[in-house]
């Protein structure tokens, strides 16, 4: 159980780097002018993420090889390792002071997690990678290296996956296999005072089929493809190393990360199978998405934007249920400091769903009359503020140490720029601003004693919930109390069947309703 927990507390930080270095040494993203200069690069690299690369270098003529790569990431106070074996690194000098990487054949990468006591606590699979007509070339300077590559094609599978003792683990499978075409692009890689890694790529399509069978006797595959991928990205790293658990030091020591990406269409699919029936089925297709993702010792950044989505869901056990629906447009825009300050730091928390339309099958299941409107529906969500933050959020051995009273953040302000929802033929928006007094944790239970007001614009609702009587969805009496209540905090609008409210906090803790106390 010891190392089924550290496995799952390691196994998403160190997937990252894993890749990430996967990409730098073997995939068509580098190659380098001279072998010895790869090779110190490939070092170099390894040891600004707090790893170790080794293998044995050979000549012969024009051919550099090195045998037996390998890169290892100790954990820390020796709780395991993390080490990816790479086939044979192959390199030969055009003539032209530029160098090729020969990538023929299968190349198969090991991927090894160990804990505490390595002849037990072990995972470990293959991946095996297939290039098709790969030419990678690279030239520059040792110090600053610009990488090119294009391939036709490639294929992938894991094989050899082994989960050692985690429970039930013999009982289970799981394989992973895809495939992709017309790729091509360039990376630059620059050793100084920091590693700077710059990278652009464009993916004709993906696709990739993930399968995993549980002791039970459940198997869920999952298929999905992804036409027209760009993404451009640019890491700088520390030379010194850095610790996985403590973060917040290497970004202060210059650790950052930017990546941009767009697609032109997805489209992903699961089915659950038990004793060869199936069970379930979910499906999603996607138009043009695009997604950036930055990090740096200000914030932690993410946006990304989604079209024309459409998800169907199936359940074949007991009652069946087929339920479909559709987005016109999906947003998110989510930045968190993440660095300790004695100022407040500003923050972002913004999601949208725009035209979200549901199926008849879904809307059948509680309104089969069609009493309520089919228009489409709104949820938008953008709250901006300030927050102090006490601790490092990315210093987990420190944050990991907090006792159960200890905050690590201090919420100071917060602005409704915008709260929307539309459905049924009735909306609800408000927009708002208010304080937070953190010397008050006595005024409303706990919570640093807000003040401020917010603006509240209510239309169509006494029609819903007439049409909620009429659907059986709501007592009459219910319907009463609950007009009632909007009589208490709200006052006609502007519209026919609208309402509007102000509502504010004081900073002696009144909360007034258009004027009227009611606390």
């Amino acid at each position: 159980m010891q190392f089924e927990r550290l496995f799952m507390s390691f196994k998403n930080s160190t997937a990252l780097l894993s890749v990430g270095f996967a990409a730098l040494t073997a995939s068509p993203a580098l190659a380098d002018i001279t072998a010895d200069d790869v090779w110190n690069s490939y070092q170099a690299f390894a040891q600004s993420i707090g790893g170790e690369m080794t293998g044995t270098l050979n000549r012969d003529g024009n051919t550099v090889d090195f045998t037996e790569p390998k890169l290892r990431l100790a954990f820390p106070a020796d709780q395991g390792s993390f080490e990816i074996l790479y086939p044979t690194l192959s390199f030969n000098d055009n003539g032209d002071g530029t160098l090729s990487i020969d990538l023929d054949g299968p190349q198969t990468y090991r991927f090894v997690v160990t804990g505490p006591n390595p002849e037990t606590d072990r995972i470990s699979a293959d991946i095996v990678v297939d290039y098709v007509d790969a030419q990678l070339t690279a030239s520059g300077a040792p110090d600053d290296i610009t990488f090119t590559y294009a391939l036709d094609g490639f294929t992938f599978e894991t094989r050899n996956v082994d989960f050692g003792d985690l429970p039930n683990a013999k009982d289970g499978d799981f394989t992973i296999s895809g495939s992709g075409a017309a790729v091509k692009g360039t990376s630059q890689l620059a050793l100084g005072d920091l590693i700077t890694l710059i990278g652009n790529s464009n993916f004709g399509n993906i696709s990739y089929s993930l399968q995993a069978t549980d002791p039970n006797g459940s198997t869920s595959t999952t298929t999905g493809t992804y036409e027209g991928m760009t993404g451009q990205s640019k890491v700088t790293l520390p030379t010194g190393g850095m610790s996985i658990l403590n973060l917040a030091a290497a970004l202060h020591q210059g650790l950052s990360f930017n990546y941009s990406g767009t697609t032109t269409s997805s489209d992903t699919k699961t089915v659950v199978v038990v004793d060869g029936n199936e069970v379930s089925s979910q499906a999603m297709t996607a138009g043009a998405a695009t997604s950036t993702v930055s990090a740096s010792t200000d914030a932690v950044q993410l946006t990304t934007e989604a079209t024309d989505i459409d998800v169907g869901i199936a359940i074949n056990e007991g009652m069946a249920i087929a339920m479909d629906g559709a987005f016109d447009r999906m947003t998110g825009d989510f930045r968190v400091p993440v660095s300790m300050s004695e100022e407040p730091q500003d923050f972002t928390l913004a999601f949208g769903l725009e035209g979200i339309k549901l199926g008849e099958g879904l809307w059948g299941m509680f309104d089969p009359a069609a009493i309520l409107p089919r228009d489409a529906a709104t949820l938008v969500m953008n709250l901006t503020g300030k927050t102090t933050l006490l601790h490092d959020l990315l210093n987990f051995e420190e944050m990991m140490q907090l006792s159960d009273g200890d905050v690590p953040a201090q919420l100071n302000e917060l602005t409704i720029n915008e709260l929307h929802v539309s459905a049924a033929g009735a909306s609800v928006s408000a927009t708002g601003d208010f304080a937070f007094n953190n010397d008050d944790l006595v005024s409303f239970d706990g919570m640093p004693a807000p003040s401020g007001s917010a603006e509240l614009q209510v239309s169509g609702a006494n029609g819903l919930i007439d049409k909620l009587i009429e659907m059986g969805l709501v007592a009459e009496s219910d319907a009463m109390g609950a007009r009632m209540m909007m009589g208490m905090f709200a006052v006609p609008g502007e519209g026919e069947d609208s309402l509007k409210s102000n509502l504010e906090i004081t900073k002696d803790g009144k909360i007034l309703a258009n004027g009227q106390r009611i606390k």
